[in-house]
């Protein structure tokens, strides 16, 4: 049975006041969510300014300040006069996009809420959370269910971007009506794409219509799809590993197709971000061979970077119920590598033993046989070489950027400027990569 789990305490966002003149005048804004700034008349909001780009950049409170993130803009993006990918904004500092500069100050944030507690999780459609991050993506999913607003769920491979789509139209008034899906990037050659979008729009009409990965569809067919959107005939959920504004600003998405889908964003966090989910998800998947999941294997599991999210979880799951990944285990040749590479992971009690489970192993200095680097990999990942090849390289890089930057921030003790001058990386390059993978 799981034990009674405490929920971490709901962090409030700060409240940063912003100040500002443009064409239109002067503002005073007080800053509670996250918005989509630029000169286009659909951004949350606006900066009457003609050197500043469409979607120009992004403001997003958090409890430690605001950050403002650019998003490809055509002059940049700037704090205090540091050009900037992502940066934290101190107090009294100004943000200057175009010829507009922007004054940050910060009012007192709203107190926190207490923690709670409690056995079971919150549930939307099929899927389950324990985490605040989770429950609050559900509860804002459930509320933009009851309305006719278009969706864009964001998140990375395995997050269940999908199912949270799915559970969107069952909770909605159109529930009864029909769930298309249409794999962008699956669709055939360009001259029957147009083909196959019509029929999906067709199938569609009445309920709603999933995009999954709509920047994959050429700029031709993507202008095709604004008079089907602007006739209702159906409801439009987007899902989407990548940042759509980023695209609009490169010219690789259309701007006029990106605000008539982008009614709500709403971007699921991966599985390392939500403290308190994995353990009792991996419980869920292990059923009634929870035994399976002994302390010492969950402790290892936790520190795990798992790119592939829910997903990745289940497929460990399965192989740890089956018994594959033992099987795996026992039969590597771990004593063809030092054992200082290794590290000791009780996979169950009982007849099943305690095995020996390689990590990343220190590679510098020696030059191993291809074969013996696929056996020093990690259990964990063995399914990611079941999946297609592009998202098995846009894992496998993630995951070693992270190791890289954990490992370089513990050379370092956490020197920002001597990390930046090892890895020859610009200091506010440092600091996006290092929030990116949460090192």
């Amino acid at each position: 049975m799981t034990a009674t789990r405490e929920l971490e305490p709901r962090t409030p966002r700060c409240r940063p006041q912003l100040t500002w003149t443009d064409g239109a005048g002067s503002h005073a804004l007080e800053l509670a969510e996250t918005r989509t700034a630029g000169s286009a008349v659909h951004c949350e909001l606006v900066v009457a300014d003609k050197s500043v780009s469409r979607l120009h950049f992004e403001l997003d409170p958090q409890p430690d300040g605001l950050w403002v993130r650019d998003l490809g803009s055509r002059n940049g993006t700037y704090v205090n006069g540091v050009k900037i990918v992502e940066a934290r904004v101190p107090a009294g500092s100004v943000i200057r996009v175009g010829t507009t500069d922007m004054t940050v100050a910060y009012g007192n944030p709203e107190p926190p809420a207490e923690p709670s507690r409690a056995d079971e999780p919150t549930a939307f459609g099929g899927l389950e959370g324990w985490s605040a991050s989770m429950r609050e993506v559900f509860a804002t999913l459930a509320s933009l269910a009851k309305t006719e607003s278009s969706i864009i769920i964001e998140g990375e491979p395995g997050t269940g971007k999908k199912a949270l789509a799915r559970a969107v139209h069952d909770a909605s008034a159109r529930a009864g009506a029909p769930f298309v899906v249409v794999e962008c990037a699956g669709l055939p050659n360009p001259s029957e794409i147009a083909e196959a979008l019509e029929e999906a729009l067709g199938s569609a009409e009445g309920g709603t219509l999933v995009l999954d990965a709509p920047a994959e569809l050429p700029l031709a067919v993507q202008r095709e799809l604004t008079p089907p959107f602007d006739a209702k005939a159906f409801r439009v959920i987007v899902t989407t590993q990548r940042d759509l504004r980023r695209l609009v600003n490169q010219g690789a998405f259309r701007e006029n197709l990106y605000f008539r889908i982008a009614g709500a964003t709403v971007r699921v966090p991966p599985l390392r971000e939500r403290r308190g989910d994995l353990v009792p998800l991996l419980e869920r998947f292990l059923g009634e061979q929870v035994e399976l999941a002994t302390p010492s294997l969950l402790a290892d599991l936790e520190r795990l970077p798992w790119m592939g999210n829910v997903r990745e979880l289940r497929l460990y799951a399965e192989g740890l119920r089956s018994g594959d990944l033992v099987r795996a285990v026992a039969t590597a040749h771990l004593d063809a590598v030092d054992s200082d590479d290794f590290r000791n992971v009780r996979l169950a009690e009982g007849d099943l033993g305690t095995m020996e489970a390689p990590t990343l192993p220190t590679l510098l200095g020696s030059e191993p046989a291809a074969a013996d680097i696929g056996r020093m990999l990690p259990i964990a990942l063995e399914p990611w070489f079941l999946i297609g090849f592009k998202e098995f390289r846009e894992r496998w890089i993630d995951l070693g950027e992270r190791e890289y930057l954990r490992r370089l921030m513990l050379r370092t003790s956490r020197s920002s400027s001597a990390a930046s001058r090892e890895a020859g990386l610009e200091r506010t390059y440092l600091y996006r990569l290092l929030k990116k993978h949460g090192v």
